[in-house]
């Protein structure tokens, strides 16, 4: 435990560095202008209680309210979809490169969002109905990345359904961690410990407890670093700077023997820089230039 809250005051120092380099945070679905949310992003709740019920049915059901929603959830889905891909999490973090865990993952980002977005403070009615929109993207993305493992095409709403049901108790047992013991800083490293076992290492008897505590301590500070620590500004353009991956270097195993360099991992593409892989509708991949806009059916790497 005591190691537990050393590192939890070493990802806190490093929330400092990562904001002066907000700009590299990942990238947004396709260049665009920032979205005009408000005149003021520093504009407090009081301001956003005034709003009319004409606003909000606007902001609900107007052509102009409905994009401006979707091109936010669209953006802060991809921006937790891009870390949540970070291919240093089945390397040097050795968490294996099947479904569930990287769902998992996923979530976990998403969860990081959905807190932020309903404690929002700039415009809390729209940051409700961004909040529908980016699980609706979740579900649809869902389906696509259930498609392409190959399984037959009546059972995929079955398996959407196992997968809704894995998120929701996924993210409702992180919520349990910050609400029962948010004064207790030793419960809530161990019962985070316990949500990131069952759902990222899918009860792995043989995950390692320096893996397991690592990325406790992501989680630890990603809660602050998204509630607190990502200006107003940037969130409601897309942009979270995420700061430092979890540092997996030099982990042991559970007997303290240094643990042996991971070989290539079974699946993973390793792309260029720029370059992520999508899905279509149907599962299948193509590749995508988030610099240039680039399409291609043909892998890069």
């Amino acid at each position: 435990q005591s190691r537990l809250l050393q590192q939890q005051q070493q990802q806190q120092q490093q929330q400092q560095r990562c904001h002066s380099s907000s700009s590299a945070a990942s990238p947004a679905p396709t260049p665009q202008p920032p979205i005009d949310v408000t005149t003021e992003a520093t504009q407090g709740k009081g301001d956003v209680e005034k709003k009319s019920i004409f606003s909000k049915l606007w902001d609900q059901y107007s052509i102009e309210g409905q994009k401006k929603r979707i091109e936010m959830g669209e953006r802060l889905f991809r921006s937790a979809q891009y870390r949540a891909n970070d291919p240093r999490w089945f390397t040097e973090g050795r968490i294996p490169y099947e479904f569930r865990p990287r769902h998992a993952l996923l979530t976990m980002h998403i969860w990081f969002i959905h807190k932020r977005l309903i404690a929002d403070r700039v415009d809390s009615h729209l940051a409700l109905l961004v909040q529908e929109e980016l699980f609706d993207i979740l579900w649809h993305d869902t389906r696509a990345r259930i498609r392409a493992e190959g399984v037959n095409e009546l059972t995929v709403n079955k398996h959407l359904k196992d997968a809704q049901q894995l998120t929701f108790l996924q993210c409702t047992h992180y919520d349990h961690c910050f609400q029962e013991f948010a004064t207790d800083d030793d419960k809530r490293l161990d019962e985070i410990a316990g949500v990131n076992w069952l759902y990222v290492l899918t009860k792995d008897e043989e995950a390692y407890n320096d893996q397991l505590e690592r990325l406790t301590m992501y989680v630890e500070y990603q809660h602050i670093n998204l509630s607190e620590g990502v200006p107003d500004k940037y969130f409601w353009e897309g942009r979270i700077p995420w700061g430092d991956m979890p540092d997996f270097s030099d982990m042991k195993d559970n007997t303290g023997k240094d643990l042996v360099e991971m070989g290539d991992v079974s699946g993973l593409e390793v792309l260029p820089k720029n370059w992520v892989k999508m899905l279509t509708d149907a599962g299948e991949p193509y590749y995508w230039n988030t610099d240039t806009n680039h399409t291609s059916w043909k892998s890069p790497s």
